[in-house]
């Protein structure tokens, strides 16, 4: 057959940088992704959270009363206080379950599937870098992190703003944007790369929710126990996923016990190993895989 007939032409646009690549590999992932049924029931349930809280800025801009109180009962502080309440804090912290129960199912779609179906050695045989591959996937966890954490967050943010008569209200809190950002950007590379890591070894769906969820959840009842049987407060270090909230809510300035801020260097420190850890256990399984094809 001509090539003529079987459609092979040349490519005829502006050619681009390597790190283009890596939207390819978000792109394809994010595709796979939202073909799972399942998935798509987190995220509503995700977003049943941020209508609710909608719901009630809403109330509270015309029925003051009502709204008011329904929103200090759920501790939603809209407009920080002097001791750096914050609503969006108490937010993007409560779609913390969401986000565990998205990544934990995500986990085999994102990454598990391409090392079980010798999809990796697809990639790297078209001269995909692995560091192109690696920053494509997390790209992809990243935006479905965004997509339950940081977009409701801005959204309740600017809808507050719009309902108020006070149109200082984004300018006097604009730090609320960089602080929500900045929390869920410790959540993506954290929770992100720990993600890859364990799919690049587990692979299936069942072994990488099991495991997630012994490292964010068992951990902290693990760290809890220890606390109280020996009085010693580093042990609550051991609990991943409390060491991603105290570090997250620096960037708030919110620590509503003393030893959150005390304990929040180590947290630091002990995220920034394990993310280390992983990143260079992905960074030689692909190696190893692309010298063995």
């Amino acid at each position: 057959m001509p090539i003529d007939v079987a459609r092979y032409h040349g490519w005829n646009g502006t050619l681009r940088g390597p790190w283009y690549s890596a939207l390819a590999v978000t792109r394809t992932t994010l595709r796979q992704v939202f073909r799972r049924k399942v998935l798509w029931v987190l995220l509503a349930l995700g977003l049943f959270n941020f209508l609710l809280y909608f719901a009630l800025i809403y109330a509270s801009t015309q029925l003051p009363r009502v709204g008011d109180r329904l929103l200090e009962r759920m501790d939603f502080v809209v407009r920080p206080d002097a001791q750096q309440r914050n609503g969006y804090l108490r937010f993007v912290e409560q779609q913390g379950l969401v986000v565990m129960m998205l990544l934990a199912f995500a986990g085999s779609v994102i990454i598990g599937a391409d090392f079980r179906q010798r999809g990796v050695a697809f990639y790297l045989a078209h001269g995909l870098h692995p560091v192109h591959y690696l920053w494509g996937k997390w790209l992809a966890v990243a935006v479905l992190l965004a997509l339950v954490t940081a977009l409701p967050a801005l959204v309740l943010f600017v809808e507050y703003g719009l309902f108020t008569t006070d149109w200082d209200y984004w300018w006097q809190n604009r730090a609320v944007v960089s602080s929500v950002l900045g929390y869920v950007l410790v959540m993506a590379v954290v929770l992100g790369v720990l993600l890859l890591a364990l799919g690049t070894w587990l692979h299936k769906t069942v072994p990488i929710a099991i495991t997630w969820t012994s490292l964010l959840v068992l951990s902290g009842a693990v760290a809890g126990q220890l606390t109280r049987s020996t009085g010693n407060r580093y042990w609550l270090l051991l609990n991943l996923w409390r060491n991603v909230r105290v570090v997250g809510r620096w960037f708030f300035g919110y620590y509503p016990r003393p030893e959150d801020r005390l304990l929040a260097p180590w947290a630091a420190l002990i995220l920034g190993g394990l993310t280390a850890l992983c990143a260079a256990l992905l960074w030689w399984q692909l190696v190893r895989l692309r010298r063995w094809d």
